[in-house]
């Protein structure tokens, strides 16, 4: 009889814990998708903007944080400085005084440009810090090869730091693109420069005393 009653009691044990166990499975579930969707959207945004921007998926994450970098810097005019090297195209390089970030102006010998940046939080720090510092440390036949990427490389020569070669006059911003006015050589140059890829979709010669401010 107690053995029965033993059963019995199992019995009814172990029919009160399928539900529990069906809910603790069924919430484990849950909790696994949730976690599964939740590592999914970074992937979907980056899948995103690859397609509409026309970027390389495993080069979204630097485009994004090439835009950062545009927004942060935006009300900073920047001087650029011309790189002297011995191959084709042409390196500009300027700072923000107020970040310290640079910015890298490439010029192709194709006319394609395109800008680049570098935080200031992100290069090793000296005892004193400043932005002129690392404009120095920017100057390397490196740096310059790999932004450049010439058909034939020439043999290694001195970098030279050339005097002011352009400077920013204004921006404004206009949904997915910068608007810059750019003087160089005495002349102005308007450029439209994709905030996503940070190259020059258009460039045209405008009046420097009409040229700013840019209007909306």
């Amino acid at each position: 009889m107690t053995d029965r009653s033993s059963q019995s009691t199992l019995s009814i044990l172990a029919a009160q814990g399928v539900p529990v166990a069906n809910k603790t499975v069924q919430l484990v579930k849950l909790a696994v998708l949730a976690v599964s969707v939740a590592a999914a959207i970074p992937t979907a945004q980056n899948l995103y903007y690859s397609y509409k921007n026309g970027v390389p998926f495993n080069q979204v994450e630097h485009r994004l944080s090439q835009a950062a970098l545009w927004e942060k810097n935006f009300d900073c005019k920047i001087e650029y400085r011309a790189l002297s090297t011995a191959t084709a195209g042409k390196v500009e390089v300027g700072s923000c005084s107020k970040t310290g970030d640079i910015s890298i102006k490439v010029s192709g010998a194709k006319g394609q440009t395109n800008y680049e940046w570098i935080a200031f939080d992100q290069l090793p720090k000296p005892e004193v810090q400043s932005a002129g510092f690392f404009l120095d440390f920017l100057v390397s036949q490196a740096i310059a090869e790999e932004l450049i990427k010439p058909e034939s490389a020439s043999a290694a020569a001195p970098i030279r730091l050339a005097e002011v070669s352009a400077e920013m006059m204004c921006q404004a911003k206009k949904k997915d693109v910068v608007v810059r006015i750019v003087k160089e050589n005495g002349k102005c140059v308007r450029e439209t420069v994709s905030l996503f890829k940070g190259s020059v979709e258009k460039r045209e010669d405008v009046p420097c005393d009409k040229a700013c401010p840019i209007p909306n």
